[in-house]
């Protein structure tokens, strides 16, 4: 980013459960930082950013079902949250994660955006494999999630550098 300016983005995600399956969305990346790559597919629960004005769980409700044609009506308490210093990059990352409680509909994706190309409830062994290509950020959190393995701080932090070929390291702090 130009003159040193900071982008602290600021985003929810929502764990939907059928039964013991979970929901994932396919998002088509083009170029993204997070992916280390040009493109591809990686499975992520529904969400997105937070626009300005907007509540989280209000966000997570409008983005749900523009991703997924589901409407959530009653959500969890935060879940989980996830925190992704990029050094080097002038970004930040604030995910907030949490659980529909009760909801209705089919799916049926029509993402406004036209980043979310399928949506799918997965058992958690097919959601294991799905996640394979996803940012670490957003595999280990669900992954522990799913085991039943939330630490008690409810948090997940993570610093990402670019090495020297322009690839993205992530560790976990």
């Amino acid at each position: 980013m130009k003159n040193g300016s900071f982008r602290n983005w600021s985003v929810v995600g929502g764990l939907i459960r059928k039964d013991s399956d979970i929901l994932l969305v396919a998002n088509r990346r083009k170029g993204n930082l997070h992916l280390g790559k040009r493109d591809g597919i990686d499975w992520t629960p529904p969400g997105g950013v937070i626009d300005r004005g907007e509540s989280a769980v209000g966000a997570l409700e409008r983005e749900v079902y523009e991703e997924t044609g589901l409407q959530a009506s009653t959500w969890s308490e935060l879940v989980y949250g996830v925190s992704v210093n990029f050094v080097g990059h002038n970004m930040s990352l604030q995910v907030k994660v949490f659980e529909a409680i009760e909801w209705t509909g089919s799916l049926v994706v029509n993402d406004p955006d036209g980043i979310v190309e399928d949506a799918e409830f997965f058992s958690e062994k097919v959601c294991k494999a799905k996640l394979e290509n996803s940012p670490v950020w957003v595999r280990e959190p669900l992954l522990a999630y799913l085991k039943g393995g939330i630490p008690s701080e409810k948090s997940f932090s993570y610093i990402a550098v670019s090495d020297k070929a322009g690839n993205l390291i992530v560790e976990r702090k």
